[in-house]
């Protein structure tokens, strides 16, 4: 007697779409093919060994951060963290040291122009990826942390890698999600979950390859300064509504399919997202509190806000296939912030999507 066929998996059922469209932006491009290897992925021994011994020199020191002079903060007469002081939860006596090394760290996890040393895969590959990897996020309801730390991940391989298999994208994306997973969820998915996601399309030995050569890759330093972690912090400073909160977190979330962002520092892209969110629901501005807790003054965030409202309005003409994000934060759980109007702007709607000139690459 045959066995019956395994029923799908309800959690994924809305995944599955993605996938056996092969991540197409149209249908006029060549499909990103994503197909079973028989050769597993190594990287020398040699060069991790050179790569993990480089970032044990760079990660591992002792960092000594210097005091803020009561001079030069803002408004003295606010402290969050004070206010804060009988919530376990808050950890407001470290709080604030938190986020100044979470700053001081950020330039370890810098980012490059990667593609030019990636003659595989381009911008459009890298967006249908986070765009997947977006998907991935809602089908196991994981953290936010765990995306942004995924997406950080593929960026900090790809960054440090160079001519990455197109075929080998999907297998670093969710291998990406699956590390991101087990450093930040409760219950994180288990390997079959990550290859059931990827259709099969590589084997258990393949993926925990490729855990090693990521984990390798990054000297095994997991804790990286994430967009996502600044934006809520910020956030709880001023005491935001959630639905203001919310169209920040859609603004941010929308930057990581954009690679020309991925340079720009994980704190200046929570501001400006932020700053974003504040104007387009008539809150305010960039106030001195804000001021105090991000260590940014208006004009260093206000450019880069400007960037963002651009690729808001012209998101859709650059990935009109891609809309699993727009159609999130479309849902009314989510405030349907999607729908809102965005800024006027200054800048041409012709110009390409790109960060301020002045943040370099």
């Amino acid at each position: 007697m045959m066995d019956e066929p395994k029923p799908k998996r309800q959690a994924l059922a809305d995944l599955n779409s993605v996938l056996s469209n092969q991540l197409l932006i149209d249908s006029s491009k060549k499909p990103l093919e994503l197909k079973k290897r028989s050769k597993r992925i190594t990287a020398s021994d040699e060069k991790l060994r050179q790569t993990t011994n480089d970032n044990e020199n760079i990660y591992h020191d002792e960092v000594i951060l210097p005091e803020v002079p009561t001079e030069d903060d803002p408004c003295p007469e606010v402290d969050f963290d004070k206010e804060s002081e009988s919530d376990p939860y808050a950890v407001s006596t470290y709080a604030r040291d938190i986020f100044r090394y979470y700053k001081y760290r950020e330039r370890f996890f810098k980012i490059g122009d990667y593609l030019k040393k990636q003659n595989h895969i381009n911008r459009d590959h890298r967006a249908m990826l986070v765009d997947w990897m977006v998907g991935v996020q809602e089908s196991f309801e994981l953290n936010h942390e765990t995306l942004y730390l995924a997406v950080k991940l593929v960026d900090m391989f790809l960054d440090h890698v160079p001519n990455v298999a197109k075929e080998d994208l999907q297998l670093l994306a969710g291998t990406s999600v699956f590390i991101a997973a087990k450093f930040d969820e409760r219950s994180p998915p288990l390997i079959d979950d990550i290859l059931y996601i990827c259709e099969d399309a590589y084997s258990r030995d393949q993926l925990l390859q490729m855990e090693r050569d990521v984990l390798c890759t990054i000297g095994f330093d997991l804790g990286m300064p994430l967009s996502y972690r600044f934006l809520r912090r910020y956030a709880r400073v001023i005491k935001l509504d959630m639905p203001t909160l919310t169209l920040a977190r859609y603004v941010l979330e929308t930057s990581l399919m954009f690679y020309e962002f991925v340079h720009v520092s994980e704190s200046l892209m929570a501001a400006s997202s932020l700053l974003l969110a504040l104007r387009m629901k008539h809150m305010g501005d960039w106030s001195l509190v804000l001021q105090k807790y991000s260590g940014l003054k208006l004009e260093e965030v206000e450019p880069l806000m400007y960037r963002l409202n651009h690729m808001i309005i012209k998101r859709s003409l650059n990935f009109d296939r891609l809309q699993i994000i727009y159609q999130k934060y479309c849902h009314e759980v989510f405030h349907s912030v999607a729908a809102m109007p965005s800024l006027e702007s200054p800048i041409p709607i012709t110009e390409p999507i790109s960060a301020p000139p002045e943040l370099g690459n």
